[in-house]
């Protein structure tokens, strides 16, 4: 009985978002709500990754298209099916919240250190690593540097 509890303890959720030819993985501390698609508010001479802004319990929250800011020749669409709103994991200051933009519907998984297998492949600027899953690959975003670019555009 002790070892299933320890093995329970050892393991963490996550969410996986998918996004346009890629896939996020996420603790699922870091998300506050996922929403369905909504209208967002467009930024004038705002940065090509930043898709607007979203109103959001009292919240003025910047969205961010993950693809366009990790590699800025992504062509992407400027609209999604979710909104990812993200809780800010970095010190005070700056934006409490910011949304990402996801093609699909995120989904719930239980990981483990053996779960996850370094994958071969250079991060791009916003990525902290890329892994393997089993078959599939992931992302493991720089949720600083995520942070820090929605700060300089958060109202």
């Amino acid at each position: 009985m002790t070892a299933a509890v320890a093995q329970k303890l050892s393991e963490l959720s996550c969410v996986i978002i998918p996004l346009q030819g890629l896939q996020l993985l996420l603790p699922s501390v870091c998300i506050a709500e996922i929403l369905p698609w909504r209208r967002i508010k467009p930024l004038k001479d705002g940065p090509g990754w930043c898709l607007g802004e979203l109103g959001w319990r009292g919240e003025t929250v910047p969205v961010i298209r993950f693809e366009r800011l990790n590699q800025p020749s992504a062509d992407t669409p400027g609209s999604g099916r979710c909104l990812v709103v993200m809780n800010r994991t970095q010190g005070s200051g700056g934006v409490a919240f910011y949304a990402l933009a996801t093609d699909g519907l995120p989904r719930m998984v239980q990981l483990s250190d053996a779960d996850l297998v370094a994958a071969e492949g250079r991060p791009g600027k916003a990525e902290a690593s890329v892994v393997r899953l089993g078959t599939e690959s992931a992302s493991i975003p720089n949720l600083a540097y995520l942070e820090s670019q929605a700060s300089s555009i958060g109202s």
